[in-house]
Order: C-alpha cells, then structure tokens, then sequence
C-alpha cells in the first residue's frame, strides 16, 4: 500500500500534460449496484460495484449530520497528502451552507508511516472523553504539525483539549478502539482504498471513490459531475 500522491512535472513536459494535472485524479464511481473508473471531471459509467457503509451517529463528523452529500475520508495522520487535503475537505464542508459533510475513518499505512496508527488510536480515546469537537481539534493539531507526532505528544495535547490523561493513557494501553481502526482500513482496502487520502462521495444515490490530494478546484469539479449524474 502507498500514499496517494500529487505529483509534480519538469517544465519541458507541462505543457503536453497539462489537462492531466488538471484533472488530478482518477476517480472510482459506485452508482450502486454500477461502478466506474472515470477522470477527474468527467460523467461516470457502469464498472465494478463499491460499497462502504453509510454514514452513521458516533462517527467523526464534520458539517450537518443531515447534508444531503458526504465526503468519506479514509485517511492517515502521518501521510503529507493526507495533511494537504485536510484544509481543502475543511473548506468545502464549510463553504457548502449545510449541503456537505465530512466524515472521517482511519487508514493508516503502518509499513510506511510507523506513527500513523498510534495516532489513530489516541485520536479515538480523545473521542471518548470529549466527543466530535475534541477528536477534531485533536485531528487539526496533528496536521499543523506532523513533526511533533509521538506517544507524548498525544498525551499533551489530550490533556490540552481538556481530557483526563489517566483515562487518556490507560484507554492507548488498552488498545480499546483497534478493532474501530482495523474496521476502517479494512473496508477502505475493500473498495479500492490502497493509499491515503482515500475519500468517498456518497450519497442516497450511490458513492465515488477520489483518490489522492486533490487541490480545492478539482475537487469541487469532481463533486459537481458526481451531484449532476443521471
């Protein structure tokens, strides 16, 4: 498994690949039960069937809990793309007037980032104590500063946000929330998920899969060719 990435091209072939970069991705469609393999931009077609769980209550979520679109991350805390698509996700949730939610879900590429599940981990035992608003100041903080990323670390900054750091470690001892993680990643790996950031539209009619950072204007592009399908 490796991390999706946003690639960046000599200046002798920019000109021949532009429409690609533009692009920015290739995008797995579920129309359920269709799928398809489409560019970034373009109207999906029938393919292989994905199919990641709706939406629930408890999950970690940002926006209305009744938007009628929801961008389903599968992400890693210690991944640098997943770190540059946090503020765009950010963004359009709150730009959207209500219209789109973010959901979050663990995807972390333990061969490659060492860290990224402890986190995960300690993410979730802040959850515990204090709910979706700590678990997403504990999400924001990670991303403003992947270098600080250690089990100490996690344990001040959930003593910062207000949690009780007894019940804090003693929750990360336990490993209480590894079978959430390993539910995450699994089902994510399931529907195409094989690097980070992995985010889900989805809908009450059907879901696309959007693999890599995509920078902002992309990303709306591929969310108003996946409202506008048939």
């Amino acid at each position: 498994m490796s991390e999706n990435k946003t690639f960046e091209l000599s200046p002798s072939i920019s000109i021949i690949i532009a429409g690609v970069i533009i692009a920015g991705a290739i995008v797995f469609v579920n129309s359920r039960p269709a799928a398809s393999a489409v560019v970034a931009g373009q109207a999906p077609a029938p393919s292989t069937a994905t199919n990641v769980r709706a939406p629930s209550p408890g999950e970690h979520i940002r926006g209305s809990a009744t938007a009628p679109l929801v961008l389903i991350e599968y992400s890693d805390f210690q991944c640098p793309y997943c770190n540059m698509v946090h503020p765009t996700l950010k963004r359009i949730a709150a730009e959207s007037n209500g219209k789109i939610a973010w959901v979050y879900r663990h995807l972390p590429l333990e061969v490659i980032h060492p860290n990224a599940r402890p986190a995960a981990l300690a993410s979730e035992c802040v959850s515990e104590q204090l709910g979706n608003d700590g678990f997403w100041k504990f999400a924001d903080a990670i991303f403003a500063d992947q270098s600080k990323m250690s089990a100490d670390y996690y344990a001040q900054l959930a003593a910062q946000l207000g949690a009780d750091k007894t019940k804090f470690n003693a929750c990360v001892v336990s490993n209480k929330y590894a079978s959430r993680v390993d539910k995450d990643s699994q089902e994510a790996q399931q529907n195409g998920g094989n690097g980070t950031p992995y985010t889900v539209l989805y809908d009450t009619k059907g879901q696309t899969g959007v693999s890599g950072a995509l920078p902002y204007g992309s990303f709306v592009s591929v969310i108003k060719s996946f409202q506008a399908r048939q």
